[in-house]
């Protein structure tokens, strides 16, 4: 089987690379368990895949900014793991997810308010800065931490690209940012360029609670000041896009109409796919977080998708 599943994860601090690793596995395992047996988990363990972890890149500095506990606790994660495990896949609704639901809305009321009008009072960073600031500090010129952790990703990609894998690369909340331009870059930058510019592109394209519509972070990906086929990725065949309800990272939750001319200049065979809205039933330490990445991988939506792509 010439495929190859790449999974990265995600902002806040992190538990240590084999335990968030493992973790992300057994929510897909249990998802494919749950909704097409034995089998499909036995395809899933025989799979090519890697685990893209820079966790130990933005703990570090999460440590310093604000002060926050390294590595994050796994013991809670699994606790989460195990309630959603419970759950059947036609219990992934919007009937259960009330049950649950302890969500500060003060936060998602934030990124509603202000992402259609920061760019134009120019405070964009500085909101960003209080939601996610790993996120901000992406984009700090005068820090590696963006050129860092997309290092992460790139050798991975490049292999294989070189291995002429069928690709599919899953990706959550900031690395999904990361991601696109990790693909921009093999697109556009002359030491890439060279090498992968004979049809290598990944076969899908998968991004979970991704923040990519977000007015300001759009501003801020590369290539958003190029235009035609330079301001975009030409290697992904096929994207698809999960958000779940109240999950203010993904506030904007559609980016089929903000990336549309990505089809439409015919890099990508098909238009962007979103589904929503899903309802991610995670709760840990007694609160719901309709951000977990744990509760986008084990949600059928998600299920399904990898499960069609690994026949």
């Amino acid at each position: 089987m010439n495929k190859k599943l790449i999974f990265i994860h995600g902002r806040a601090t992190k538990p240590l690379e084999d335990d968030l690793r493992d973790l992300w596995y057994e929510a897909v395992k249990s998802g494919l368990k749950r909704d097409y047996g034995d089998s499909a988990v036995q395809k899933f363990e025989s799979m090519d895949k890697e685990f893209v972890y820079y966790g130990d890149i933005s703990n570090d500095f999460l440590h310093k900014k604000r002060g926050h506990t390294i590595p994050d606790d796994i013991g809670t994660r699994k606790a989460a793991l195990e309630k959603l495990k419970s759950f059947s896949a036609d219990q992934f609704n919007k009937a259960e997810y009330k049950k649950i639901r302890q969500l500060n809305h003060l936060k998602e009321l934030l990124a509603d308010t202000f992402s259609g009008i920061i760019r134009l009072l120019r405070i964009g960073n500085k909101l960003v800065s209080v939601i996610a600031p790993d996120m901000a500090e992406y984009w700090n010129r005068e820090a590696y931490f963006g050129s860092d952790v997309r290092w992460r990703l790139t050798p991975v990609l490049e292999q294989a690209f070189v291995e002429k894998k069928q690709i599919m690369l899953v990706a959550h909340s900031l690395g999904t940012i990361i991601s696109y331009d990790t693909l921009w870059k093999f697109s556009h930058y002359s030491e890439y360029r060279s090498q992968f510019n004979n049809g290598e592109k990944l076969d899908l394209f998968v991004t979970m609670g991704s923040p990519l519509a977000d007015e300001n972070i759009k501003s801020q990906i590369k290539g958003m000041r190029s235009k035609g086929t330079f301001r975009y990725p030409n290697n992904i065949k096929n994207w698809i896009n999960i958000s779940a309800e109240d999950d203010y990272i993904s506030h904007d939750s559609r980016l089929s109409n903000d990336f549309r001319k990505i089809h439409k200049l015919g890099l990508m065979e098909n238009p962007i796919k979103d589904i929503y809205p899903i309802y991610n039933l995670t709760v840990r330490n007694n609160k719901s977080n309709p951000h977990s990445s744990i509760g986008y991988l084990i949600h059928p939506a998600f299920t399904k998708i990898i499960h069609d792509w690994m026949q």
